[in-house]
């Protein structure tokens, strides 16, 4: 028996203690949630030349970068505190504060306010790993399964739509109309979140309570990476501020393994992260995105309004033709890709994601230049990366998580996401500089190498058996 949209996916059989319509509704809440996040990460992408335009060549990269940052930054800390003081209660404060940012970003025209406005947005990503852990808390197995696919196939694009909408918005209205519908959806979102998502325990998930200094330690090693990574992309690999980044992402690190072995209830225990269940969750995420995503979020869309090499298309013929086929084939079989991994696992559904968009990426260098050809593979890397990559990795996070520091996991992997993403737009930004043919073929042909990286470190990573957990 099926319900609603979710209905396609959700068997009420096999739903946990909640009602057939507290599933639905909740379900809906957390996409809402969800959705106001993503619109932020993928409506602005066919308003790369606007952005650019109105704020300078590298404006749209300098926002991408901190924007990720602010994310995974607050997925290692925020995430884990939902532990101890509830999901929802994180939940409803982070899209607040996503609004905020989003009012800033309409109403200034400064990069560096703007940049602000999107760190304050950026935070908002916690949204995933939250309806993953709520998901995961309140359904069985195979409802999880099916519900965290309807989720994760919102982290590739909302079928296609917001893509398309974006690039019709910036044609005729101005980029900043996207951050006014941002708003509205962020305003719905939080009032959607205070009533169908289930009260949290007075006292949360876990005894104890939160490693704040292993928080802000954990924090700085993050930033202090996403940091290293930008400077080099504009000031050089080799340069001070560069160099003093990753000297204080590395110290940072060493002192989170120090303070994190003497205490009792440390943010992550060093004992699981460095086993195989857990630290190749880390390392194949972070290179996945790093790979994959900047192939349909920056080198692609970069490819087809460049006029001079590309195909000289404006924000909607590029959200049509090379955004919106990949989201909409990724919100339909992300739901089916769900349900699968529960089957044979979300390891090995992760694999299986992998090898095959690497396999579509080989294809798309080569018919890089071929419009008609690219706007075929770009729906076979919504299947392939949007539907069965994305799903998998989203859940991994959750499904190999201990029992003792559910958040823990889920936190670092999601944040892994930015630090994936950010690491992608360095690269690339700096390989692809003002597009030539040459460089577009050139990064492509290191998503390649990135990716084949991705897949041997997916093959180290020792699945954990998963079952429900309350």
């Amino acid at each position: 028996m099926v319900v609603c949209d979710l209905s396609t996916t959700i068997d009420i059989n096999d739903a946990g203690p909640l009602s057939r319509g507290q599933i639905v509704f909740m379900v809906a809440a957390l996409v809402t949630s969800v959705i106001a996040f993503q619109l932020n990460a993928s409506m602005l992408a066919p308003a790369i030349g606007a952005i650019n335009g109105a704020m300078g060549p590298n404006a749209y990269v300098a926002m991408s970068n901190f924007f990720f940052l602010a994310g995974a930054v607050a997925c290692v800390v925020l995430v884990r505190w939902s532990d101890y003081v509830g999901r929802k209660r994180v939940l409803i404060s982070i899209m607040v504060l996503m609004c905020i940012g989003t009012v800033l970003c309409i109403v200034s025209t400064s990069l560096p306010v703007v940049v602000l406005g999107r760190i304050l947005q950026g935070g908002c990503v916690i949204s995933f790993p939250l309806s993953y852990l709520i998901q995961r808390e309140h359904l069985s197995p195979m409802a999880f399964g099916a519900c965290v696919g309807v989720v994760s196939s919102i982290n590739g694009g909302v079928a296609g739509v917001d893509a398309l909408l974006g690039g019709v918005m910036v044609d005729h209205l101005g980029y900043r109309s996207i951050f006014v519908l941002i708003l509205a959806i962020g305003v719905a979102a939080i009032g959607f979140a205070w009533k169908a998502v289930p009260a949290d325990p007075p006292r949360g998930t876990t005894a104890g309570r939160m490693d704040w200094w292993g928080a802000a330690l954990l924090a700085s090693t993050v930033g202090g990476v996403n940091m290293f990574l930008i400077a080099g992309g504009t000031s050089g690999w080799l340069s001070t501020s560069t160099v003093a980044w990753i000297f204080v992402g590395v110290l940072s690190l060493v002192g989170l393994i120090v303070v994190d072995t003497r205490i009792r209830s440390p943010l992550i225990a060093i004992e699981h992260l460095r086993s195989r269940q857990e630290w190749p969750v880390v390392t194949t995420t972070i290179l996945a995105l790093a790979s994959f995503f900047v192939v349909l979020n920056f080198i692609v869309p970069h490819l087809a309004v460049n006029a001079d090499v590309g195909f000289g298309a404006n924000g909607t013929t590029t959200a049509l033709l090379f955004l919106t086929p990949a989201a909409l084939v990724g919100v339909v079989s992300a739901p089916v890709f769900g349900r699968l991994a529960i089957r044979i696992g979300f390891v090995t559904t992760a694999r299986l994601g992998i090898l095959a968009t690497l396999l579509v990426t080989v294809v798309v260098a080569v018919f890089a230049m071929n419009d008609n050809i690219l706007f075929g593979l770009m729906a076979a890397f919504g299947l392939t990366y949007n539907g069965a990559l994305l799903t998998s990795l989203s859940a991994m996070g959750v499904a190999q998580s201990c029992d003792e520091e559910p958040g823990a996991l889920p936190g670092i992997t999601n944040s892994c996401f930015g630090i994936g993403a950010a690491v992608g737009f360095a690269w690339a930004g700096a390989v692809v500089g003002s597009g030539t043919e040459a460089s577009y073929l050139l990064a492509l042909w290191l998503c390649v190498a990135i990716g084949a990286v991705a897949l041997l470190s997916s093959l180290i990573l020792q699945p954990k058996p998963f079952e429900r957990r309350t």
